[in-house]
């Protein structure tokens, strides 16, 4: 207690009358009227009970210590019967002090200061009121003969107030206010005691602490479940967690009116809203979904990796790990698997942090059917590559060389080795992207000028090598906006701008402008390619008979324009009724030569790399005998045999060996229901035979066949994409992510289901459980 409750305490009298005491004296130095203090004082000590001073009890209830708050801060004044009963006895005293005062003069000084102290009371009504202890305030009762005031609730359960505190509760509120009662009605401490109050009448009617104690309990898990909910939203969307849990429970607490976010504050000293329990949080939830994803990683029968390495904003070495696996209804899954930080980026480092974690979640380097990476010498090379070294323990797995990389390595080599447009266009289509992108108010001319001639409000894009379908949007943009360039260029060159009329002298010839046109007809097919490639759910037979469609596409591009392409709208766009025809492009037989001669060669070019960069494999080309797609319109006595021998012969060793024999009887009966399944895609048929008892009875080693296919890697482009996720995760202002979080922040994003089909309650369960914890749930 302190010093000046400890005061107040020894006080004997009370509180009210003390300051109404202290008032008058005052008012009365004031007015030079000290010798009728003392008869004053006396009478409105007197009023409360209808006696004088000297024969007013002592109170019997210990004085409340005056509060920082608006309960305690307040005065008691007498109502007028109670001093309207002490006129002939302040009468008396007044005589027998030798007159020093009338009756009439003492009665005005005490109207005179009953004003000034409703006056200071802002005019309210001042004195306890019998009417106030009605609905709602049935909690109000009056005491120290009705000087003070308390509360049946606060008191029942000793309830402190914010600043600790026990007016209304053990001490009473002198205060005699109706808004004071009021305010005591809305305040925290009344709502806190009346929630106790509440489950002391639940105890008390459902049958005692055990079921008062499963409400809180209860009230207490969906509190932590809603916290659960708000980081998993935070992580879902990307957010940072840390730094907008807390700010979120409080929005959610003080303008939504969230109460069941309430009994996260537990006290003063425990309120579970901190970034350590969004920490927490984040922990179990993403274990969870980790859990999950592995359960389905090690019930597949095969297994395929995918790897590919990034640096990330604190300049650490990252290699991100995807697996692809089947599920129990034979679907093809694929599945984030880690973010492993690397010392470096040499083939036995990766190597073994591969290694490292897949026994660290008891994974078999054995039923790794397949190994996707991109060209990178450390991954795919002959003597000491990552895949190389990991045959070393599995002779099945085959080793893929994702195939969106080489698409794109496939078109940007073939512009390299065609002189003009390495040397000549790509540079000078880069400049152009420059020449607007580096100024805004060449930007906005270029806008204003596409106004004037009703073209589409288009910007230049920026052309990388490294990126895989940029060129085909960059030379698209400038197709469809050439008329606007060319004429903005033509007015910058006219103000002597350098830039301008060197991209001039280049854009505005017949060699240019075609070049453009066939990279518009052309570009689009690898880039429709590359697409492709990226799919999630893309399968080995997929890839060969796309890469032919496209290369027969570009070969007809070789002599002559494509049917419907833009180059064959290219010499009307140069005549009078074109869109270039004023625009004073440069055209001459010698270019037209030239030109063609580049379009045979960059054709050429294109055509070798696919050939170069897909090369027939006997191994993977054996697996088209399981689509029916691939079947013939005429099924001879000897289709599939020799692929059949191909695949017996090489999975007929390692760890789940195929037996030759079976395989060819089994073989046998199910070429002869292929043209039954003839619509069914591999995915589907894999569905079919792993789902299907019958089948799967019939042709087990058909079906390893089907599961093996399936997972073997044929792009990494999900690794791509786990690259822009983890950029967006951990920013600059968030370089600081640990290892761990940063893991769990991924798992979450990128496997993580629908927050409605979260098992949040496991969440709670296992959170619970980590420590003990002043919240019971």
């Amino acid at each position: 207690m302190s010093c000046r409750n400890k005061k107040r305490k020894k006080d004997k009298d009370c509180p009210g009358q003390r300051k109404i005491t202290s008032f008058c004296r005052q008012e009365a130095e004031k007015d030079g009227a000290e010798s009728e203090i003392g008869s004053i004082e006396g009478t409105i000590a007197g009023e409360g009970s209808g006696v004088s001073l000297e024969e007013a009890p002592a109170p019997s209830v210990v004085a409340a210590p005056e509060s920082a708050g608006d309960e305690a801060c307040g005065e008691s004044v007498p109502d007028e019967t109670q001093m309207d009963g002490e006129k002939d006895d302040s009468q008396m005293d007044g005589e027998n002090e030798g007159n020093e005062c009338s009756f009439e003069e003492q009665e005005e000084k005490r109207k005179k200061l009953k004003q000034k102290f409703k006056k200071k009371n802002s005019g309210h009504r001042v004195g306890y009121d019998d009417e106030w202890a009605q609905k709602p305030y049935t909690w109000l009762y009056p005491v120290n003969n009705r000087t003070g005031m308390m509360c049946t609730i606060c008191k029942r359960h000793r309830q402190k107030q914010r600043n600790g505190e026990y007016i209304w509760s053990v001490y009473p509120a002198t205060c005699l206010r109706l808004d004071k009662v009021v305010a005591h009605h809305t305040s925290e401490q009344h709502t806190k005691a009346c929630i106790k109050d509440e489950d002391r009448l639940a105890a008390e009617v459902n049958g005692g602490i055990r079921q008062a104690l499963a409400k809180t309990v209860s009230m207490n898990r969906e509190a932590v479940k809603a916290a659960m909910k708000l980081v998993y939203h935070l992580a879902k969307k990307e957010i940072p967690h840390t730094t907008n849990f807390k700010d979120m429970i409080k929005f959610a607490e003080s303008e939504l009116g969230c109460e069941v976010l309430r009994p996260l504050h537990v006290g003063s000293n425990a309120t579970y809203t901190s970034s350590t329990i969004a920490n927490e949080f984040l922990a179990v939830i993403g274990a969870l979904v980790e859990e999950q994803t592995l359960a389905t990683v090690r019930d597949s029968p095969f297994l395929g990796l995918m790897c590919d390495e990034t640096v990330d904003i604190s300049t650490t070495n990252e290699l991100v790990l995807y697996c692809r696996c089947i599920d129990g209804a034979g679907k093809l899954q694929v599945k984030f698997l880690k973010v492993v930080p690397l010392k470096d980026g040499k083939a036995l480092t990766i190597k073994n942090a591969l290694m490292q974690h897949l026994e660290g979640k008891d994974l078999s380097l054995q039923k790794v059917a397949g190994f996707g990476s991109d060209g990178a010498a450390c991954m795919i090379g002959r003597k000491g590559g990552v895949a190389t070294l990991l045959k070393v323990d599995n002779q099945t797995m085959i080793n893929i060389h994702c195939v969106a990389h080489r698409a794109a390595l496939a078109i940007g080599q073939a512009g390299g080795r065609v002189k003009y447009i390495g040397e000549t266009f790509k540079p000078n289509l880069l400049s152009l992207f420059l020449f607007y992108n580096n100024s805004s108010v060449r930007s906005e001319g270029l806008k204003e000028i596409q106004e004037v001639l009703n073209d589409l409000q288009l910007k230049m894009k920026q052309p990388k090598d490294v990126r895989w379908l940029s060129h085909d949007s960059a030379t698209s943009a400038l197709y469809r906006s050439i008329r606007s360039v060319l004429v903005h260029l033509n007015s910058e060159m006219n103000k002597g701008v350098v830039m301008a009329t060197a991209l001039w002298g280049w854009l505005h010839t017949y060699k240019a402008i075609a070049t453009l046109y066939l990279l518009c007809d052309v570009l689009p097919q690898i880039s429709s390619l590359s697409k492709i490639f990226q799919q999630k759910s893309l399968d080995l037979t997929e890839v060969q008979t796309t890469v032919e469609a496209k290369k027969k596409v570009v070969r007809e591009a070789r002599d002559a324009p494509i049917v419907g392409g833009r180059l064959e709208e290219l010499d009307h766009d140069l005549g009078r009724q074109g869109r270039l025809h004023d625009l004073e492009i440069q055209d001459s037989p010698k270019q037209r030569q030239e030109f063609a001669a580049l379009r045979r060669n960059f054709v050429d070019n294109i055509i070798d790399n696919l050939e170069e960069r897909f090369p027939q494999m006997e191994l993977l080309s054996a697996f088209s005998i399981l689509d029916p797609a691939h079947l013939p319109e005429t099924m001879t006595g000897d289709y599939g045999w020799e692929s059949i021998n191909t695949l017996s012969e090489f999975y007929s060793e390692g760890a789940y060996p195929i037996s030759r024999r079976e395989l060819k009887d089994e073989w046998i009966g199910f070429r002869q229901q292929l043209p039954s399944y003839k619509g069914k895609t591999p995915k589907a048929m894999c569905q079919l035979v792993s789902s299907n008892i019958t089948l799967s009875c019939q042709y087990p080693n058909i079906k390893g066949l089907y599961n093996r296919m399936m997972v073997i890697p044929a792009h990494t482009a999900d690794c791509e994409r786990a690259f822009s996720c983890l950029k967006r995760v951990k920013t600059r202002l968030r370089s600081q992510l640990t290892d761990v979080n940063l893991n769990h922040l991924l798992m979450v994003r990128i496997e993580g289901p629908d927050i409605s089909d979260f098992n949040f309650d496991e969440a709670v369960e296992r959170w619970g459980g980590l420590r003990n914890r002043k919240i019971l749930i």
